[in-house]
């Protein structure tokens, strides 16, 4: 077992310049960034929306391969992929916030036929019309 406390600083032979940091405020620059350090992953399928949830919060949550966009400081944007429409509206369901401005439309049509089976699911009685 190895205990942090016996560590010993090793200096590296590499040097570097140290930088002044954007903003003087590391959380702000690590969430506002439009790459995380992560690339957007290829997937067959890319979408985003727009929530109303802080990029710091989101950003913790997010799936490796996404993309948060700080907008401001209770909203984001988060691109990301799934192999199907469905897959991404499952991901952006478990932030439980409001979801606007959702891009492209295959996303919102499949919010749309979600809705409609889990509202077939949840018994309500109410049966909203299937999208077209």
């Amino acid at each position: 077992m190895l205990r942090v406390d016996r560590l010993r600083p090793r200096p590296t032979t590499q040097c570097f310049s140290p930088r002044e940091l954007p903003g003087h405020d590391l959380a702000r620059f690590v969430t506002s960034s439009h790459d995380r350090g992560d690339t957007p992953a290829t997937w067959q399928c890319t979408g985003s929306a727009r929530l109303n949830l802080p990029a710091g919060i989101v950003a913790r949550w997010a799936p490796g391969g996404s993309v948060v966009e700080h907008l401001d400081s209770d909203h984001c944007r988060l691109t990301l992929g799934a192999w199907s429409w469905a897959g991404i509206a499952g991901l952006l369901a478990t932030f439980d916030t409001e979801l606007t401005d959702l891009h492209p439309p295959e996303l919102v049509q499949a919010c749309r036929r979600l809705v409609h089976r889990w509202a077939a699911i949840a018994g309500t009685g109410h049966d909203p019309a299937p999208p077209p």
